[in-house]
């Protein structure tokens, strides 16, 4: 019911000099959706001003690259801003004139305001943290790591002070809106009628259709600069284009070719010694591989460690003196150190899909997460099969990122994760301790040797990954040096633990071990595909290895699989995209990785980067500064490279998705691989 004073406006004639107190000013719902977005729009403005200072902007990218950031960013503000005020809009719709007299909704009201305000200026605390990490607005990452929030949501209590950053933020919130409690106050009591109402919903709506149509992606290349580019972009507009993304088709997205061509240009890609070449299986990878070594029924161990990139490694990077690896260092007077080699992606489960299937990283998902995913091409299963034993050994939740489900349906028998140690083993976030996860493989793989049959085993360490704790009986955190610094520090000693204890072992000299960086630690740097991020220590240590030997070759981590078999002596039929690294020719060597939405190919000094709505840059690097420059395509050494690169995820994407990369197998004949259904008949021999 109206309060009086209500009523008697009602009955007052309406005059130009005498107009309702609703066309005075704006009206309760107006005020609202409109305070909303201005707020949105100035932390937005705010997030990116921080986050070009402290990429030092104006010094690194000029003032004109910097302005134009800016420009554009606020295009994209005011873009986004719709999307994120209508669910205010809509709300105010089904609000009734009387529910206003009612102290408890008022009460509703303010709470849900506060909610909504505390929620953007999380999200621009949240990016400013997520940016120092990757350089980058919310991207995959951000959208995978949702998906696990057990991990998530400890390892951020455990690496920043989360408790303060809340009580701050609850503070700023509460206290901005009691100041703006006036200035508000017609909002608590809305006279637009209802028909108002639904137009103003409209009319937001309306507006962030528009903007979605309008809106491009290409927007944000302001500059040469990746950095400057993510700062240019809206955090909610790049974290909903990866949402997107990340459920991507290959097809209709990114450059393809007939599957004739790409299937003809892949056979002289993957030619090797080794490789019968003129057995290939028509339209497929599928060719015999004769190894010239005489078969060994060799162990093999390869150990993935969490986020050591080649920037820590003393003989790669930072020299002996100053080395935050002296065990590793040590470590490669025993066997053979890779030393430009690089990770398929940014995230653990590309090193899984690489050393495991030796599949070029497609992009969107992983397929360590995709449903189809299963009796893969993988080396497990291939030794699974001819009577390997096959073991994972992790130190945290194995369904973290589908990465126990995949191993299992790809021949690994058996997983042991975070469940399997003893209670009051030092633990973080993301697992138990480095030392922790080494001895329990020296147990299993005491257990395996005892069978008498050769064994596979695959371990993946977490202790250098924020928060970078770790238990500090052998390793003393060094106060000059950066958390991060510290943990790879204790990584590098659980490493060296483990290899000098597993010398002891009787299986010790019948085992090939490849010591090796999952990813770099962060992604930083100019380029659209960060080189630097991706280049990590690969070390082969065990019978048939060179020992003190450097080893030039561009690698990939998907060359894991057939250089191993290499070293076995074993002769198969292969579907792997990889090479053997000890008998390709070293001007062979290539290197494959994705990057958000791009994928790229690295040979010699040129990168072919290839992105959405079939576009392709080529760029000329220099590996020892890795600063790349884009550079004319019109080449024909850049076209080449180009067709390439097309050719091997084209081809993946395939072979993938069609579902011809199985590791089905027939009776007899060694280690031969059966035709997939739809692939030409092939006898392996």
């Amino acid at each position: 019911m109206l309060s009086d004073s209500s009523s008697q406006d009602r009955r007052r004639p309406l005059t130009p000099s005498n107009p309702p107190e609703h066309r005075r000013t704006p009206s309760g719902p107006t005020l609202l959706v409109l305070g909303a977005a201005a707020t949105l729009l100035a932390v937005s403005l705010a997030t990116r001003i921080a986050l070009l200072w402290a990429h030092g902007s104006l010094a690194v990218d000029g003032l004109a690259a910097t302005l134009a950031c800016l420009a554009v960013g606020t295009a994209y503000d005011l873009v986004v801003t719709p999307w994120l005020v209508l669910p205010i809009a809509l709300a105010l719709i089904a609000m009734r004139r009387s529910w206003w007299q009612r102290p408890w909704l008022r009460a509703a009201l303010w709470t849900g305001v506060g909610v909504w305000l505390y929620g953007v200026l999380f999200t621009a605390a949240a990016e400013w943290f997520f940016f120092d990490e990757f350089d980058s607005r919310f991207n995959f990452v951000a959208v995978d790591y949702l998906l696990y929030p057990t991990e998530v949501l400890e390892n951020i209590w455990q690496s920043y002070p989360t408790g303060w950053i809340l009580a701050g933020l609850a503070v700023v919130v509460v206290t901005a809106i009691w100041a703006a409690r006036r200035a508000l106050a017609p909002a608590g009591a809305p006279q637009q009628a209802p028909r108002r109402r639904v137009g103003l919903a409209a009319a937001v709506l309306l507006a962030a259709i528009v903007g979605a149509v309008v809106v491009s992606p290409v927007w944000r290349e302001v500059s040469n600069d990746r950095a400057l580019n993510e700062i240019a972009s809206n955090g909610a507009y790049s974290f909903f284009a990866a949402l997107r993304g990340s459920n991507a088709t290959y097809r209709g997205l990114y450059a393809t070719r007939q599957s004739a061509v790409v299937f003809d240009r892949l056979r002289d890609l993957l030619a090797e010694p080794a490789a019968r070449n003129a057995t290939f299986a028509a339209d497929s990878t599928l060719r015999q591989v004769d190894n010239a070594l005489p078969p060994r029924r060799l162990n093999v161990v390869v150990v993935l460690e969490e986020s050591l990139g080649s920037e820590f490694v003393g003989l790669l990077r930072r020299g002996v003196e100053d080395t935050l690896t002296p065990h590793l260092d040590a470590l490669a007077s025993e066997g053979t150190l890779l030393t430009h080699a690089y990770s398929t992606g940014n995230r653990t489960i590309r090193a899984i899909e690489a050393t495991t299937a030796s599949l070029p990283p497609l992009p969107g998902i992983s397929v360590v997460r995709r449903p189809q995913s299963e009796d893969l091409f993988t080396l497990p299963a291939l030794l699974a099969r001819e009577g390997w034993q096959t073991l994972f050994v992790y130190g945290g939740r194995a369904l973290f990122d589908g990465m126990g489900g995949y191993l299992r349906r790809n021949g690994v028998e058996r997983v042991v994760e975070q469940a399997d140690y003893p209670d009051g083993t030092f633990t973080t976030a993301w697992g138990v301790a480095d030392e922790a996860i080494f001895d329990r493989t020296l147990v299993e793989m005491d257990r395996m040797a005892d069978t008498g049959k050769p064994f596979c085993t695959l371990v993946l360490s977490v202790s250098n990954h924020r928060p970078y704790l770790f238990p500090e009986d052998h390793v003393q955190p060094d106060p000059a040096l950066k958390p991060r610094q510290n943990a790879v520090r204790y990584a590098d000693w659980a490493l060296g633990n483990f290899m000098t204890q597993a010398k002891k072992h009787p299986w010790y000299d019948d085992t090939l071990f490849v010591l090796m960086g999952d990813h770099g630690a962060r992604v930083y740097g100019a380029a659209a595909i960060p080189l630097a991020s991706y280049e990590v220590p690969v070390l082969f240590i065990g019978p048939r290895v060179p020992a003190g030997e450097r080893l030039s070759t561009l690698a990939s981590s998907l060359d894991i699989p057939p250089t191993l078999l290499g070293r076995l002596g074993l002769s198969y039929g292969s579907r792997f995209f990889g090479h053997d690294l000890f008998a390709v020719a070293p001007e062979r060597g290539r290197a494959l990785m994705t990057h958000n939405n791009d994928i790229a190919l690295l040979r010699g000094n040129r990168l072919a980067v290839l992105g959405l709505h079939e576009s392709t840059t080529v760029y000329s690097c220099d590996l020892e500064t890795v600063e790349c420059e884009v550079e004319p395509q019109g080449s024909a050494e850049a076209r080449d490279l180009i067709e390439d690169a097309i050719a091997y995820y084209d081809g993946a994407n395939t072979l993938y998705t069609s579902g011809r990369y199985l590791i089905t197998t027939r009776d007899g004949d060694g280690l031969a691989v059966a035709a997939a259904p739809g692939e030409a008949e092939y006898s392996g021999r």
